[in-house]
């Protein structure tokens, strides 16, 4: 189900390649080039705001930051590999944008 168009905006702002794209039967919003702090360069990102694999919500990246979140695990989804940690209780109830932070809370 489609996001309201002020939520996408709202991750648009940070990276304005952000679209939806929904595999399965699960939502996800590809972030492409999306910079981070503790990443070199910029990275793809894969937000799934819904509950995934146990967890309320999910942030796949396309390279796992060194140093930084724990038990880190590959996943293909969109026929691509993406990496991602064990962190949970992000709730799926928030706008993405707020989503989205607390996620990348977790790798400062």
């Amino acid at each position: 189900m489609p996001r309201p168009a002020d939520e996408m905006d709202d991750l648009r702002r940070m990276c304005p390649s952000a679209q939806e794209m929904p595999e399965s039967g699960i939502e996800y919003i590809f972030l492409p080039g999306m910079k981070h702090p503790c990443a070199p360069g910029a990275l793809d990102a894969l937000l799934c705001p819904q509950q995934h694999g146990g967890y309320a919500t999910r942030l796949f990246l396309s390279v796992p930051i060194p140093g930084k979140g724990n038990n880190w695990s590959l996943h293909t989804i969109l026929s691509r590999t993406w990496h991602t940690w064990s962190w949970n209780n992000v709730p799926a109830n928030q706008r993405l944008a707020e989503i989205l932070a607390q996620h990348l809370r977790a790798l400062r």
